[in-house]
């Protein structure tokens, strides 16, 4: 587990070895089979460009939203398809294709207080509460 980073993936993906990717707070993440995605997956079942992992400031901390970008098969968030932009939680399963991917982010919320942002929802939120 990572000591000097906040949020991270670990990527499960059948007939590959587990993989984990860093996420920064000031960057988009594209996961897919297009080979320009930072997030390449090799499951026939994921879109081209299957979802959108985007981070958003909430009093200065980041706070990891995930997206589906028009999959063909959609996008899974602890066993629920989302609909709209999702907040991702510590230990959330995201499932794309055949692939299971897990967000790592113990420390979420421990800078801010939760009800500093109480119209984030464990599901979807059509409001980002980023302040800025």
């Amino acid at each position: 587990m990572p000591t000097s980073h906040k949020a991270w993936l670990i990527i499960r993906e059948r007939g590959c070895p587990k993989r984990e990717v860093i996420l920064s707070p000031d960057r988009q993440w594209t996961i897919g089979r297009q080979l320009d995605c930072s997030i390449l997956l090799k499951d026939a079942y994921v879109s081209r460009v299957h979802a959108v992992i985007n981070a958003f400031l909430c009093k200065g901390q980041p706070l990891y939203f995930i997206s589906d970008y028009h999959s063909r098969n959609g996008t899974l968030v602890n066993g629920v398809p989302i609909q709209h932009s999702t907040l991702l939680h510590h230990e959330d399963v995201i499932c794309v294709g055949t692939t299971l991917i897990v967000f790592y982010y113990p420390d979420m919320f421990k800078e801010i207080a939760a009800d500093a942002c109480r119209k984030l929802s464990k599901r979807s939120t059509g409001s980002l509460p980023w302040i800025g």
